[in-house]
């Protein structure tokens, strides 16, 4: 049986709306223009701290007192409710649900912090197949595509092979610092062409993953 960590926003949860009305808030807090769901999802994937300095960048520039008082607003505004908006992709339960009972090992390594993201993955349902969670703080100034985070992650699930899913080039990344495999969730947040990834598999639906990982642990 094999470990699966995945990735968070853009693979197992679409968290872009919640995520964009937090961004506002806090733009709104200084007099900025809202920004487009479309440009906050184009800053996702690098951190909380890197979101808000990209945000402040381009709404008028990053003000003199620098990014962490913005940086605290955003994660005031976020924190405070970090599930509204956000729901699994389709067919995310059921995939979880099958793959525990097919005796693999599930963990969760996100950008993330960890207080928002334990706060979503049980908010939205997932918490039960959830065996280990490793986010943004968990190691602090650790973030992916350090191949540290997904360890922890890992480390904390019974040995077996290793799969990281995600949905994006820092989670592929991770996927090789770390040796694992890398399924690719193509919904997600990338811009990339999936071919682009140097993936062991693609998928679209969730009901295609069980038989993926069967079929990347066959080959191994």
């Amino acid at each position: 049986m094999a470990r699966l960590v995945f990735d968070l926003d853009g693979t197992l949860v679409h968290s872009a709306p919640t995520m964009t009305v937090a961004a506002n808030a806090m733009l709104a807090e200084i007099g900025r223009r809202p920004a487009p769901e479309a440009t906050v999802l184009g800053f996702v994937g690098h951190g909380m701290r890197r979101l808000v300095e990209r945000l402040l960048e381009v709404t008028g520039g990053v003000p003199e007192g620098g990014v962490e008082p913005h940086l605290a607003a955003y994660r005031r505004h976020y924190e405070a409710d970090p599930v509204t908006g956000t729901s699994p992709y389709p067919g995310v339960p059921e995939a979880l649900a099958r793959l525990a009972a097919d005796g693999h090992g599930i963990a969760v390594c996100t950008q993330k912090p960890d207080r928002p993201a334990r706060a979503i993955i049980d908010g939205v349902g997932l918490g039960r197949h959830v065996a280990a969670l490793t986010g943004g703080d968990s190691l602090p100034g650790v973030l992916k595509p350090d191949p540290r985070l997904f360890r922890h992650a890992a480390d904390r699930l019974a040995p077996g092979p290793e799969i990281m899913i995600g949905d994006s080039a820092t989670d592929a990344e991770t996927a090789r610092a770390a040796g694992a495999k890398f399924l690719l969730h193509t919904e997600g947040y990338n811009a990339r062409r999936p071919e682009t990834f140097g993936a062991d598999g693609v998928f679209a639906d969730y009901a295609e993953l069980p038989g993926l990982v069967s079929a990347v642990l066959a080959r191994a």
